[in-house]
């Protein structure tokens, strides 16, 4: 099916034991965080630009057997997705990346992503022909890196870079990488979701976030 825009996303870190890590070492970075969540919207990040998600599914590679093609044999993709944001909040940024704080506003780079960082993304898009009908993209978990960062003058255009972050997605078990959602089938349980995607978060993050996130 076709899909209509790009709502909103959200996004935590997931720990050893596969559940979202809340509190200080949660996304957050806040003691008092029983949620483990950060919502990108237009309220926190000034939105998403767009979320490319690509690899999910292999090459096929032709069997040939008595003169004929007699199968597709599938390969794995290596799925993965940009994430696309106009203003993600700094140390937001830099906690998806798994980037080390040293304490005096200075984060870490050391040339090598943290592959012990690992995050969940669901992103809402809608159905093409109907945006009261949300579709959903979920990542079970998955290592975030950003490889480039350009900056430019300004001249007689403002020159405004944005946030662009590759989501290398893991697998999880025997599950996948993730799944898709539609929220007009017969069973389809927005809070059953959230607890598929983000094990034991709260879901208090399904609704939008109203108080900008600085």
């Amino acid at each position: 099916m076709a899909t209509l825009g790009i709502k909103r996303a959200w996004v935590a870190r997931i720990g050893d034991d596969g559940k979202v890590i809340t509190g200080i070492n949660g996304i957050n970075g806040d003691a008092s965080d029983k949620d483990g969540l950060f919502l990108i919207d237009e309220s926190s990040s000034y939105g998403i630009a767009s979320a490319n998600m690509t690899n999910l599914q292999g090459a096929l590679s032709d069997i040939y057997g008595s003169n004929k093609l007699v199968y597709k044999a599938a390969a794995k993709g290596n799925a993965q997705t940009v994430l696309t944001v106009n203003h993600l909040p700094a140390e937001i940024k830099q906690r998806l990346l798994g980037a080390v704080a040293d304490s005096r506003g200075g984060f870490t780079i050391n040339g090598k992503a943290n592959s012990n960082n690992r995050i969940a993304l669901l992103v809402e898009s809608a159905d093409a022909f109907d945006e009261q009908k949300p579709v959903y993209f979920g990542f079970f978990q998955g290592i975030v890196t950003e490889a480039t960062e350009n900056v430019a003058t300004n001249d007689a255009s403002e020159k405004r870079t944005t946030d662009a972050l590759t989501f290398g997605h893991l697998e999880r078990g025997e599950e996948g990488f993730g799944k898709r959602y539609f929220s007009w089938v017969s069973n389809f349980d927005k809070q059953k979701m959230f607890d598929d995607i983000f094990p034991s978060a709260t879901g208090s993050s399904v609704t939008p976030s109203t108080t900008p996130t600085k």
